[in-house]
């Protein structure tokens, strides 16, 4: 087997331990069942189809689609119903490995990881100045990546600039790192508010708070919504988080005034 670089930091040789859930890896992509019915989620959007779910009795089944040429499956994963055991059918390579965690199969166990789980992913970047972890989520475009790299200027840690897990612990809210295409120590921040960011003509904050904080943050997670468990989840979750966490709208102006101008108003 191979994997993206992304993941080797995040690897562990420890043996005491239990598994959350357990992978099996498999050569070459079966001949897929005929009896699907139609999906119950399509992960796409106006130009890329990313992958299909299905239900086949009681486990859940993904047609991952190859990124680079969307008319082929690139995996073929069956979850079962206890969310905790993955089969994984990849093609081989002219080498004759495989790549289990391909994009985006990696994430799509990530996510389902965290439904069963006090936690959610979302797509946002986290910045950490030594004490606060600060969250900046928003339509693409918005300025995410932007974000981390002027608080970074002024010697905060980006945790991650695109995707991370919130999980609430004994100790508080945590946003963590997920690995990506490029190598990155796995990294955690306590988590002390979260900013829906949109460009603006000049710095505005506004704190949110009730539903409409929770209905705000939800449209940023990642999340597959055909089960109406999977909606309760998040639902509670962000419900729950939104009382302990500080939810801001915030419009930016680009520039490093912008921390002292969050610094004074949060």
């Amino acid at each position: 087997m191979v994997f993206e670089i992304g993941y080797e930091p995040f690897f562990l040789t420890t043996k005491n331990y239990i598994s959350d859930i357990n992978i099996q890896c498999f050569s070459e992509i079966p001949t897929l069942p005929h009896h699907f019915q139609k999906p119950v989620f399509e992960a796409e959007n106006d130009t890329q189809k990313f992958y299909s779910i299905y239900k086949m009795d009681n486990d859940l089944v993904f047609l991952i689609y190859n990124q680079q040429n969307i008319n082929e499956i690139q995996q073929y994963a069956v979850l079962d119903e206890s969310f905790k055991n993955w089969k994984i059918y990849s093609h081989s390579n002219p080498e004759g490995q495989i790549n289990p965690l391909r994009y985006p199969m990696g994430p799509i166990v990530m996510q389902y990881l965290t439904v069963k789980s006090e936690a959610v992913m979302i797509h946002a970047s986290c910045v950490f100045d030594g004490e606060k972890g600060r969250i900046f989520t928003g339509f693409s475009g918005a300025g995410k990546s932007t974000m981390s790299k002027i608080w970074a200027e002024a010697g905060n840690l980006i945790i991650n600039d695109d995707r991370l897990i919130i999980r609430k612990t004994r100790e508080g809210y945590f946003a963590y790192n997920t690995p990506m295409y490029y190598a990155d120590e796995p990294k955690k921040a306590p988590l002390s508010s979260i900013f829906l960011i949109k460009h603006s003509p000049e710095n505005k904050i506004i704190k949110l708070s009730g539903a409409l904080a929770v209905s705000k943050v939800l449209a940023f997670c990642i999340q597959n919504n055909f089960d109406k468990y999977f909606i309760a989840n998040n639902l509670n979750f962000i419900a729950e988080l939104s009382t302990q966490v500080a939810v801001y709208e915030l419009g930016v102006v680009p520039d490093m005034n912008i921390i002292n101008y969050v610094l004074t108003n949060e």
